[in-house]
């Protein structure tokens, strides 16, 4: 490694370390608790909540290791929210929580903002429906706006790719029609990235894990944000000088 590479590499990791601490930050009035969630997740939950039928092609299986069979790597943090409530009934529940995740993606990881493995840090937020829809359109607004400080440039758009349904066409139609995922993308020139997303999962988690809000099963929606893509894209964009970067970024940059 030569010493651009490494210097590089340095002002990442605290770059990463920096977005570790500022989502917590920027997000604390919308949530309740924090989680820590495991790097692995039982072939039970995975299951329930249908990701195992809808997915099975994004998973990393312990396969190789008899004893931890029925174990996969995770591959969204909020599917260990879900388990913890099941069976229950809540007025309203919102947590926070930044998973080590995996997924396979066809063996289509390109550096340096698609990896097989990643940390993702989510918003989960569950009740009833008009509770849902007014929470999620405060985080949208919260979102763009912190982004806008930031003076990283982007707009929120509908998203095409599967992310709870299925693969199907029909899923897949559905989902766009009901624009129930929408992702924070930038440029990078030409190529768009996404730096969050929305995603509205309607009533479909509190079927899958019997979770009630008054009589009816809850609605959910997550905030996503990938750790090492917002990392790798702010390095571009403010550059590795800290003394260049928004404000509360110099101030983790003195303590990290």
């Amino acid at each position: 490694m030569n010493e651009k590479t490494h210097t590089n590499s340095v002002v990442r990791e605290k770059l990463f370390l920096s977005w570790m601490l500022f989502w917590p930050n920027v997000l604390r009035n919308f949530y309740d608790s924090v989680f820590h969630p495991p790097l692995f997740i039982s072939e039970d939950i995975l299951r329930a909540s249908n990701y195992l039928d809808n997915f099975p092609q994004q998973l990393f299986h312990l396969k190789d290791r008899p004893k931890f069979s029925s174990h996969f790597i995770t591959p969204a943090t909020c599917l260990h929210v879900y388990p913890v409530l099941q069976n229950k009934k809540i007025k309203h529940f919102a947590t926070l929580g930044t998973a080590h995740c995996a997924r396979y993606e066809n063996g289509n990881w390109k550096s340096p903002y698609r990896s097989q493995d990643f940390h993702m840090t989510e918003l989960v937020v569950i009740g009833k429906e008009n509770y849902i829809d007014k929470e999620r359109n405060k985080i949208k607004k919260t979102i763009e706006k912190t982004f806008a400080d930031l003076g990283l440039k982007g707009s929120f758009e509908y998203a095409k790719d599967a992310f709870f349904l299925g693969q199907s066409e029909g899923a897949k139609v559905i989902q766009q029609l009901k624009e129930l995922k929408q992702e924070f993308v930038v440029k990078d020139k030409k190529t768009p990235i996404a730096l969050a997303s929305i995603n509205n999962h309607e009533d479909f988690f509190g079927k899958c894990f019997n979770i009630k809000s008054g009589n009816v099963f809850a609605s959910s929606f997550c905030a996503a944000f990938g750790i090492e893509r917002l990392a790798t894209y702010s390095l571009k964009i403010w550059g590795k000088n800290s003394r260049n970067w928004p404000k509360v970024f110099k101030e983790y940059a003195k303590i990290l």
